[in-house]
């Protein structure tokens, strides 16, 4: 995963300069995240692995799929990619342009996982708390993980607090074996 994402980090900010430039974000976001969902297809997966079938095969599949709604520069994109044997990172070029473009527009993407479901009040302090520190509009996805036992870890970016009963147990367990 680690080195998917570093070889999708320079598509996604080829793209997203493009698309600055062209003032068109919101298109690129939606045609990228419709390359990625066909990429992570099993079928089309399968095809992408497969060394039977040239770039021009795939990025032909990819055409025929996504209509009229892929551009000329989306094609370049895929046929960059494809000749490259790099789509197999398109999800990823489609998260790290997300990332820019909430960047761009002065908002942060956060993951806060939980052992129980978020009160109402708790999501609203945590939005609060969360948009003071990033100076930002923070967008909180919430998740649960049963196995936290208590607590919550919060991700931002490359930012993340740990204060899962979990992970207090386990440093607490490190520190008696030591």
């Amino acid at each position: 995963m680690a080195q998917l994402m570093t070889i999708a980090r320079p598509y996604a900010e080829a793209v997203f300069s493009l698309s600055m430039k062209a003032d068109n974000l919101a298109a690129w976001s939606d045609q990228l995240a419709n390359l990625a969902t066909i990429s992570q297809d099993d079928a089309m997966a399968a095809m992408i692995s497969n060394p039977a079938y040239t770039a021009d095969q795939v990025v032909t599949v990819f055409t025929d799929v996504m209509g009229d709604n892929l551009t000329e520069e989306g094609k370049n994109l895929l046929t960059a990619m494809a000749d490259n044997k790099r789509l197999a990172a398109l999800s990823d070029v489609s998260e790290v342009f997300e990332t820019l473009k909430a960047e761009a527009e002065n908002r942060v993407r956060a993951t806060v996982v939980s052992a129980r479901t978020t009160t109402v009040e708790q999501k609203k302090k945590l939005s609060a708390a969360l948009n003071a520190k990033f100076d930002a509009e923070v967008e909180i996805t919430y998740e649960e993980d049963a196995s936290l036992v208590g607590g919550i870890k919060i991700k931002v970016g490359d930012w993340a607090i740990d204060g899962s009963a979990q992970s207090q147990l386990n440093k607490l367990g490190a520190a008696i074996a030591q």
